[in-house]
């Protein structure tokens, strides 16, 4: 690649030799000559200075460098470069090893890996690509360019939208936690709704997203889900959407768009959070969240006997303060 085609793909201003050879993409922390660098502040900038055949993209005027693309944003700059230079490929075909059932619609550019399951009814639409191990269910639909990677399990009657990314592990569609409990013990509520996954989604490793219980738990356009969460059922997750790892979402929560909620962020049932609300690590939402604001109040580690002697003062808090009163 030459210094111009990266400034042509990344948007940015080339300062320095258009005609620079370059062979490729190295991190700050370990750059290499001949590459392109994307440094993402003047800190990092700073650990390139000896280098002299790189290419740095960065979003302000470095006072060393001879050769270099200005951005106004370098994150989205290399999310460009990387989208162009490193696209990601797929194979195309239905292998003899997959166990594709009657009624199945397979569209054009369409791969279904060894030892998938497509079943009765389910469609695939154009550039769906199913990797090996993955269970898709009977009378699923799933839109074009999607991929499901492999070891995925989709339950029937599943809904997925167009360019969805689904990665290992991930459990679509299992039965929400619902039963009744009363005199004649723990029954269980069997539910008959469905998942539906907009356009544009991506759903981490090891994720579960349950089925409704009558109507349907729906993920939101764009939303991004990461590894290890857990969204419960008749959810309704709103657009783009943030959900970091290890997050669990109990029953018929109903989040705004541009949501996001930090790692290990646990939300009660029937919580109803606002759109651009951010809920910072480790906090617990048991109550609904207002519109555009900040919630959090997560308690960071400390060293385990001060923890001890300020638990100790904290159960005295009731006493002191009815000693106040009197």
């Amino acid at each position: 690649m030459l210094a111009s085609d990266v400034a042509r793909v990344t948007g940015g201003k080339l300062v320095g030799n258009p005609l620079k050879e370059l062979l490729g993409v190295s991190s700050v922390d370990k750059p290499r000559e001949r590459t392109v660098i994307f440094c993402h502040s003047s800190k990092e900038a700073e650990k390139v200075k000896g280098l002299k055949e790189v290419l740095l993209v960065l979003s302000e005027e470095p006072p060393y460098a001879t050769d270099y693309v200005l951005v106004e944003d370098t994150k989205l700059a290399l999310a460009r470069f990387l989208q162009h230079f490193y696209p990601e490929k797929h194979p195309v075909g239905v292998s003899p090893q997959a166990v594709v059932e009657e009624g199945v619609s397979l569209g054009e550019d369409v791969y279904v890996g060894p030892f998938v399951y497509i079943g009765r009814g389910s469609v695939l639409e154009r550039g769906v690509k199913v990797y090996p191990f993955s269970y898709i269910g009977e009378g699923c639909y799933i839109g074009e360019e999607s991929v499901i990677f492999s070891g995925v399990h989709i339950y029937p009657k599943t809904v997925i939208g167009k360019r969805v990314r689904i990665h290992s592990g991930a459990v679509i569609g299992a039965d929400g936690f619902g039963y009744h409990i009363g005199k004649e013990g723990i029954t269980k509520l069997h539910h008959i709704g469905s998942v539906v996954i907009e356009d544009d989604v991506e759903i981490g490793a090891n994720t579960t997203v349950d089925r409704a219980l009558l109507d349907e738990t729906r993920i939101g356009r764009s939303t991004k889900i990461d590894n290890l969460v857990m969204i419960g059922h008749n959810c309704s997750i709103g657009e783009e959407n943030v959900i970091v790892a290890q997050v669990g979402i109990s029953g018929s929560v109903v989040t705004g768009k541009r949501v996001i909620l930090a790692g290990q962020v646990g939300v009660a049932d029937h919580v109803r959070i606002g759109n651009n609300v951010t809920v910072t690590a480790q906090s617990g939402v048991s109550s609904s969240l207002e519109d555009g604001k900040v919630y959090g109040a997560a308690l960071p580690a400390i060293e385990w006997s001060k923890w001890k002697r300020l638990y100790a003062y904290i159960t005295k808090l009731p006493e002191l303060f009815r000693e106040r009163k009197r």
